[in-house]
């Protein structure tokens, strides 16, 4: 049978901003607000964030990134995630936290006393209320990181390694997003048919869509 079509909620660019912005406003919303930031900016899931060791983050100037190993991720596989300038300033901010409030805490993201923190999801939805944000949950952060790096342009294997799905047809669902990939492709057969480059331009088409069918 045919699959059901998956979730495709995400946060634009200035949703994101908002609801980050109502977040840290919160009373302790600081940690929520960092949370929120490296999910949307890494696409990682959430327990992976949740059990992230400093051993496994690096913030070292231009290496900044967080490594998962192969019992931390959903496939199994072990990935590393390179950190943005937004994500690696969340990053930034935990680990001045964590000098001041929980020196020794091997948790990136903790409570007070350097407890794992357990479950984010009744502030999230508070935070998402003020935002004036509906049905969105944590799990659509991760969506909103994939859905902005195939709109930027990023091919769909490379999300697909960032995000470390086991198959690229988990990726694909997000093709749909940069339509301008195709167009650029069949201009790209026009043009080498023009310069005598392409025999025959219908079959190198066919190529492509049967390509980015697989």
């Amino acid at each position: 049978m045919k699959e059901p079509p998956g979730r495709e909620r995400y946060l634009t660019k200035a949703e994101a901003g908002r609801l980050i912005s109502v977040a840290r406003d919160m009373r302790g919303g600081e940690m929520l607000a960092d949370f929120i930031e490296v999910a949307v900016n890494t696409g990682c899931r959430r327990g992976e964030l949740y059990g992230l060791a400093w051993s496994r983050v690096d913030l070292a100037r231009g290496q900044e990134s967080i490594t998962l190993r192969s019992t931390h991720t959903k496939s199994g596989k072990p990935r590393t995630v390179p950190l943005n300038q937004p994500a690696a300033a969340a990053m930034r901010r935990r680990a001045e936290w964590r000098a001041s409030n929980a020196p020794g805490c091997q948790w990136a993201f903790a409570r007070s006393g350097g407890k794992p923190i357990g479950c984010l999801r009744n502030g999230f939805k508070s935070a998402c209320a003020k935002a004036g944000i509906e049905d969105l949950r944590i799990h659509d952060l991760r969506h909103t990181a994939a859905s902005w790096l195939v709109t930027d342009g990023v091919p769909l294997e490379m999300v697909k390694e960032l995000l470390g799905h086991s198959s690229i047809v988990m990726t694909q669902r997000y093709a749909h997003l940069a339509p301008h990939r195709v167009r650029e492709a069949v201009n790209g057969i026009w043009s080498s048919s023009q310069s005598g480059h392409t025999h025959n331009p219908v079959a190198q088409l066919e190529g492509f869509v049967s390509a980015k069918n697989r």
